[in-house]
């Protein structure tokens, strides 16, 4: 206690505004919590399972540990004003320069940010956690396996139809055509239970001509001919490349079977790093376009089946059972809940004449008593045990004419290609007959996935760093009023304030009823205007004031110097978008070009007036009560 008297008179002596703000006191308490939460970071989620949930960079805010942040700030700020207030040097009028003023208010913007600023502290201490236990090189190999060992899951079985194969390498250039009403029934197709396949090489047209509503035409003779588009893929709106089907192609030497089978696989669980987390929206056989992502995607799900075909063609139990044996030692680590056993899972998958999928595994444990419904997980897919699928579902009404000239449906119709239908079971039957009790639950690895990717490239400061200095500077200059015009004078600041936003507001809302359009300009200038008065005042017209009402000017002054920059750059905003009103393309004004500049901008901007303000609250406290 003695060394600790002994530093704060050594303070007073040679450091008095220190002294007087407790500046070393507080940035050492500050310092102190912002290792603890820093700490908490760290250790917030050491279990795996805390991982295995959508948002995770958002705990912060949904585990609470933000009203944590903030009863931790407001106890020590008041801690600090009470110890502070004991003593003003400004206010019993000993000689302050301008600097020693700045540099109080300066004090008072570290201080409150110090204080306030533990969301970075428990971020760096998370991130830092995620980074040390799941390091970049281990995650790309372990999200490797993963994709390779999911094709073994079989949890959906419309992953497994023959649509989905894209390697080798004729597959990948050829269009499947799965619409009963669009297959030539005098090439080779492909037919299991409901379905038809028939795959088709792809010729492509460029159109560099518009219509009307600026939409590109289909090339002729096609456009003539009406022949149907099945993808078109735009290049930067000078050029479409329009896709047709061309001859039909036969690969049925690269079948083993028509039905479930884990050469179809092709399905991208999760990809290292992506922006894309759930792949399930994209659809590269998408009839209206085809754009970069989607050609990325196919290719990524082509070597996926590449891969998943090579490891079939070895036949070699031991090696699928090695694979799965990565997978679930991985979703230990992971803490993924399922009940496989790697022996036993090879043994479902392992069939050497055809791998055809003869078992299913659920996504989830269901609860003792309860039927297993797939419709309960998260990223099921509606149709993926439906039996009108997706995969057959057709843009065209569902009645057909047949060659007698008779209105027939898609279930007549399928009875043409597939005579046996009413013999053989459904996809739907099948799957419930063959859903085992084995469980895994991809949904938690693909959230644990994401989550880690998540954390290691969100960027939680360069958002949120602008919150945390506006609240330390507007909270300092408030204190800073305070401590030069007294609590009366700042009462009467923040009353006049108020009434004048009403003022403004009535006033517009009165000119918004008598004068239709042009409201934004009317308050913009309106408030321009108000505010170079309350500027103006403290500055040039001091003395023709009495102290009080000259103070109310500067501490609105103080406080709002800052709104007022942002005011003038929201004036000149608000007249760019009016210029470019009648401009067809999209032009940008000064606030979208400045971004989150403008906020450090009008920061600078606002401790440079404080900076030559101090002279001005020097004059005002020299006059006489």
């Amino acid at each position: 206690m003695q060394k600790i008297n002994k530093f704060n008179q050594y303070l007073l002596e040679k450091y008095p505004t220190i002294w007087n703000t407790k500046l070393v006191w507080m940035l050492m308490a500050g310092f102190m919590v912002h290792i603890l939460f820093f700490i908490i970071g760290y250790i917030s989620h050491i279990n795996p399972k805390s991982l295995q949930t959508s948002n995770v960079t958002n705990d912060y805010f949904n585990d609470g540990i933000i009203l944590v942040h903030l009863i931790i700030s407001i106890l020590m700020i008041v801690g600090w004003l009470i110890m502070m207030f004991k003593n003003n040097a400004f206010k019993n009028f000993y000689p302050s320069s301008k600097g020693k003023l700045f540099s109080q208010f300066f004090q008072y913007f570290v201080i409150i940010f110090v204080c306030t600023t533990f969301y970075f502290s428990y971020m760096i201490g998370f991130k830092m956690y995620i980074n040390n236990k799941y390091p970049d090189a281990e995650m790309k190999e372990n999200i490797e396996v993963v994709n390779r060992g999911n094709a073994f899951l079989s949890q959906n079985l419309e992953l497994y139809t023959l649509d989905n194969r894209l390697s080798p390498k004729p597959f990948y250039n050829l269009y499947c055509e799965t619409n009963i009403k669009k297959v030539d029934r005098t090439k080779k197709y492909f037919v299991f239970y409901d379905r038809v396949y028939q795959y088709n090489s792809v010729y492509s047209k460029t159109s560099y001509k518009k219509n009307k509503d600026k939409e590109f035409i289909v090339p002729e003779p096609e456009k003539t001919e009406n022949k149907e588009v099945i993808y078109s893929e735009t290049n930067d709106n000078k050029s479409e490349t329009f896709y047709f089907k061309k001859d039909v192609v036969d690969v049925s030497q690269y079948i083993k079977y028509e039905g479930f089978s884990f050469y179809n696989f092709s399905e991208l669980f999760y990809e290292y790093k992506s922006e894309h987390y759930d792949y399930s929206a994209i659809n590269y056989y998408d009839k209206n376009h085809i754009d970069y992502e989607n050609l990325l995607l196919k290719k990524k799900k082509a070597e996926v089946n590449r891969k998943t075909a090579e490891l079939l063609d070895k036949n070699n139990a031991v090696e699928v059972e090695k694979l799965l044996s990565q997978f679930l030692k991985i979703s230990t680590q992971f803490a993924i809940e399922n009940n496989l056993d790697a022996k036993q899972w090879s043994k479902m998958v392992y069939a050497p004449q055809d791998f055809k999928v003869r078992y299913f595994i659920k996504k989830y444990k269901p609860i003792r008593g309860q039927e297993y419904n797939p419709d309960n997980s998260e990223y099921y897919d509606d149709a993926s045990v439906a039996v009108d699928s997706a995969v057959i579902a057709v843009d065209e009404d569902a009645a057909i004419v047949n060659e007698n000239g008779q209105i027939v449906d898609d279930s007549i119709l399928i009875k043409d290609f597939n005579p046996e239908l009413d013999k053989q079971i459904s996809p739907e039957e099948y799957f419930k007959k063959n859903i085992t009790d084995y469980y895994y639950n991809s949904d938690d690895l693909k959230d644990f996935l994401v989550s880690v990717d998540d954390v290691k490239t969100f960027d939680f400061f360069s958002a949120n760093i602008h919150i945390y200095l506006w609240i330390a500077f507007f909270l300092a200059t408030f204190i800073f009023s305070f401590r030069i015009t007294g609590l009366k004078s700042l009462l009467f600041s923040v009353i006049s304030a108020g009434l004048l936003t009403l003022a403004i507001t009535l006033v517009t809302v009165l000119y918004s009823v008598s004068i239709t359009g042009k409201e934004e300009f009317f308050v913009a200038y309106l408030t321009l205007i108000l505010s170079i008065f309350i500027l103006s005042v403290p500055v040039f017209m001091m003395n023709k004031f009495n102290k009080l009402v000259t103070s109310i000017f500067v501490n609105i002054s103080l406080n709002g110097f800052v709104l007022f920059v942002f005011l003038i750059f929201g004036i000149i905003t608000i007249h760019q978008k009016e210029a470019c009103r009648n401009i067809d393309d999209y032009c940008e004004n000064i606030i979208e070009v400045l971004g989150f500049a403008l906020s450090y901008l009008i920061l600078i901007f606002g401790f440079l007036f404080v900076f030559f303000y101090t002279k001005v609250l020097q004059k005002w406290k020299a006059r006489p009560e």
